[in-house]
C-alpha cells in the first residue's frame, strides 16, 4: 500500500504539534486531505476512521478537546503507519544516525510559526522571497535543523539571486560538517545548482580523512559535465596526493578543466604548481592563472610574479604606439591587477608607491589608452590607501593633485589619520576651501568628487537601503563646520546625512528646501527635521505644510514613514491635524490613499477625545 497520503497527513499532523492544536480548526490543509481520505475509506475501515477524526480535529470545538483529538488522529495514524514501515538493516540505521550527529550545533529552538514564512519562500515562486530569506539568515533561522533541507535546496531556486545567496551565505555558516550532505546529493551532469553546490564544497574545504566525499569529487572531476569537472577539480587544491593529476590537468585541451586545476594548484601552492602557473601566466592562460591566484595569493607567486610586473612596466618601445599596440600592452599588463586584486606583499607596496609617485619612470603608462592607465593607478591608490603610512598618504595627496579622480582615495586615507578638524581644514577650510569661488572644470570635478566621496563615506546600504549613520558617530567623527560647507551647497542628502543639533542655519535651510523638494526627497527632510533644535510644535507645522504642499490629484501612495509621522504628533495637536487632513481630503483621487488617510484621520480624533 503507497503510503504517501499517511505521510503527509503525518506532516500536517507534526506541524500542529508544533504551532498547537488550536491552529488546525479550519485547518486548509487537513481539510483538503479529508475527502482523499473518505474515498480510500470505502475500501478500508480505518481510513474511514482517520477521516473521520481529521473532520473532528478541524471542526468546532474547545480547545482541551481538540488537542485531545489531536493525540487520537496522531495515535491512530502512527498505528497504521508502524504495520506499512520497512525496517532497515543496522548499517543503514547506523549510517542515518552518524549522518545527524555530523550536525550537532543545529537546534530546533524556533517555533513552527517563525519557520513556516522561511519554508514557502523557499518551496514556492513569486516576489518578496528573497527579503524573507535573507531576514531569516540574519536572524539566526537557519540555525534550525529543520530549515537545512530548505537551504539546501535553495541552491537550486528558480531566482538566481536567492540561489546565489545561499551558496555564497547560508550553506558555508554550516561549516565543513555538510560537505559529505552537498557531495552524496549531486548530480555530476548537471548544471549551475551542482556548480554552487561545488562551490560551497571549495569554501569550506573537504576532511583529509573523509575518504568518501574525496572519491565522489574525484568522480566528478574525471566524469563529470565540462563544469561540473572543473568545479570539483578546483576543490581539490588543500590535497597534496592529487598534485600529479592537477598538473596534468592543467595542460587539458578544454579550457574549463585547464581552470579548474589551475585554481586548485593556486591553492596547493607546492613549488612544481608555482611554475605552472608562472608558464600559464605567460603564455595563453594568463588571465585564467591571474584568477587562480587572485583567488589565493601566496607570498610565494606574488615574489615570482613582481619582477615580470616590474620589467614590463618598465619597458621601452620605439614603436609606432597605435591602438593595436596600446591594446597588446594592457593585455600585457591587465593580469597582474587581476592577480594582485587582494594581494599584501611589502614589495608589491614598493612598486605601487613608486608607481604612483613617479610614473614617468614607467614607460608602459604612457603606451596604455587613458582609461586603462587611470585603471593602473586606481589599482595602485587602492592599496595605498589601505597602507595607512605617511608615505602612502604623500603619494595618494600627489595623486589627488594631478587629477580629481583619485580624490577618494587620499580622502578615505586622510580621514583615518587626521582628527576631524584637520580633516575639515586639509578639504575644504585652507585648501579646497577656494572650491567655493574657483570655477574652473577642474575645480568643479574635485568639488564634485568630494560631495561623491562624503556620500560614500557617510551612508552604508543594507540590501539596496541608504543607511544614514548613527548620530553620536557623526557628532563624535565629523567636523560641525562641514554642515554649513553643505548647506552653502544645498546638497540635501549629504546635509540630511551631517545634521546636527546646535546649527542655527539649518532649521531655516530646511524650511526653504521643504518648498521645492520632490515627493521622493521626504526622508532626508524628515531626518534632518528630527536631528536639528526645532521644538515639537515647529516639527508639527512643517510636518503638516508638507503634507498640504502635495499634488494630492497626483499622488496615488504615502510613504510609511509620513504616515507614522502624522500618528505620532504631539496629543495637543491631534485635532489640528485630523482637521487639517481632512481637509486635503477632498482632492485625492485614489480610492487606497483615501482609506489610509481617514484612518490616520480617525485615529488622530480618537486620541485627541482621549486627551
Amino acid at each position: 500500500m503507497s503510503t504517501t497520503l499517511l505521510q503527509e497527513l503525518q506532516g500536517e499532523l507534526r506541524r500542529l504539534y508544533i504551532a498547537g492544536s488550536d491552529l488546525a480548526a479550519d485547518d486548509f490543509r487537513l481539510k483538503r486531505l479529508e475527502p482523499k481520505l473518505e474515498q480510500l475509506g470505502e475500501r478500508a475501515p480505518v481510513f474511514k476512521k482517520l477521516a473521520e477524526g481529521v473532520a473532528a480535529l478541524t471542526g468546532p470545538s474547545e480547545p482541551e478537546a481538540r488537542a485531545v483529538r489531536l493525540q487520537d488522529v496522531s495515535l491512530l495514524l502512527n498505528s497504521v503507519l508502524s504495520t506499512q514501515g520497512a525496517t532497515a538493516a543496522e548499517t543503514q540505521v547506523v549510517t542515518e544516525r552518524e549522518k545527524d550527529n555530523e550536525l550537532p550545533e543545529l537546534t530546533t529552538m524556533h517555533s513552527y510559526r517563525q519557520l513556516a514564512e522561511v519554508q514557502n519562500a523557499l518551496s514556492e515562486s513569486g516576489g518578496g522571497r528573497y527579503e524573507i530569506v535573507t531576514s531569516a539568515y540574519e536572524q539566526g533561522l537557519f540555525r534550525d535543523l529543520r530549515l537545512f533541507p530548505f537551504a539546501m535546496k535553495a541552491l537550486g531556486d528558480s531566482y538566481s539571486e536567492i540561489a546565489d545567496f545561499a551558496a555564497r551565505n547560508i550553506l558555508p555558516s554550516y561549516g565543513r560538517a555538510i560537505v559529505p550532505y552537498l557531495l552524496s546529493e549531486m548530480d555530476i551532469q548537471g548544471g549551475r545548482e551542482e556548480e554552487r553546490r561545488l562551490q560551497v564544497v571549495r569554501e569550506l574545504g573537504v576532511d583529509p580523512d573523509d575518504a568518501q566525499s574525496l572519491k565522489r569529487l574525484v568522480h566528478a572531476a574525471e566524469e563529470g559535465a565540462d563544469k561540473i569537472r572543473s568545479a570539483a577539480i578546483a576543490c581539490l587544491g588543500p590535497h597534496p596526493a592529487y598534485e600529479e593529476r592537477l598538473l596534468e590537468w592543467s595542460q587539458d585541451k578544454k579550457k574549463a578543466v585547464r581552470e579548474g586545476a589551475l585554481r586548485a594548484l593556486a591553492v596547493c601552492n607546492s613549488e612544481a604548481a608555482r611554475d605552472r602557473l608562472y608558464d600559464a601566466f605567460k603564455g595563453k592562460d594568463a588571465l585564467l592563472a591571474a584568477e587562480a591566484i587572485g583567488y589565493a595569493p601566496s607570498a610565494e607567486m606574488i615574489d615570482m610574479l613582481l619582477p615580470l610586473f616590474e620589467e614590463r612596466l618598465r619597458k621601452e618601445d620605439a614603436g609606432e604606439v597605435d591602438k593595436k599596440a596600446k591594446e597588446k600592452q594592457w593585455s600585457e599588463l591587465e593580469p597582474f591587477l587581476t592577480a594582485f586584486e587582494y594581494a599584501r606583499h611589502p614589495d608589491l607596496e614598493r612598486l605601487y608607491l613608486d608607481l604612483a609617485g613617479n610614473q614617468s619612470a614607467y614607460p608602459a603608462l604612457g603606451r596604455l589608452h587613458g582609461g586603462d592607465c587611470i585603471r593602473i593607478l586606481r589599482h595602485a591608490a587602492t592599496y595605498l590607501e589601505n597602507t595607512d603610512t605617511d608615505e602612502a598618504l604623500d603619494v595618494l595627496k600627489r595623486l589627488e593633485e594631478q587629477d580629481p579622480i583619485y580624490l577618494p582615495y587620499a580622502f578615505h586615507a586622510s580621514k583615518r589619520r587626521l582628527t576631524p578638524a584637520e580633516l575639515y581644514d586639509q578639504y575644504v577650510g585652507s585648501g579646497w576651501g577656494r572650491l567655493k569661488t574657483v570655477v574652473s572644470k577642474k575645480s568643479q570635478r574635485a568639488q564634485k568628487a568630494l560631495l561623491d566621496t562624503l556620500r560614500d563615506e557617510l551612508y552604508s546600504y543594507q540590501g539596496y537601503v541608504r543607511i544614514r549613520l548613527p548620530q553620536e558617530q557623526i557628532e563624535a567623527e565629523w567636523d560641525p563646520r562641514w554642515l554649513d560647507w553643505l548647506i552653502e551647497r544645498d546638497d540635501l542628502q549629504l546635509v540630511s546625512a551631517l545634521a546636527a543639533p546646535g546649527n542655527p542655519r539649518l532649521l531655516p535651510y530646511i524650511e526653504r528646501t521643504m518648498e521645492k523638494a520632490n515627493h521622493h526627497e521626504a526622508h532626508y527632510i524628515f531626518t534632518s527635521l528630527d536631528a536639528c533644535d526645532a521644538d515639537g510644535d515647529t516639527k508639527f507645522e512643517l510636518l503638516m505644510k508638507w503634507m498640504e504642499r502635495k499634488d494630492w490629484k497626483r499622488t496615488y501612495s504615502m510613504y510609511e514613514e509620513e504616515s507614522e509621522r502624522l500618528l505620532r504628533v504631539p496629543d495637543h495637536k491631534a485635532a489640528e491635524g485630523a482637521d487639517r487632513l481632512e481637509a486635503l481630503l477632498k482632492d485625492v483621487r485614489y480610492d487606497s490613499l483615501k482609506e489610509k488617510l481617514e484612518e490616520i484621520i480617525h485615529a488622530l480624533r480618537r486620541r485627541a477625545a482621549s486627551v
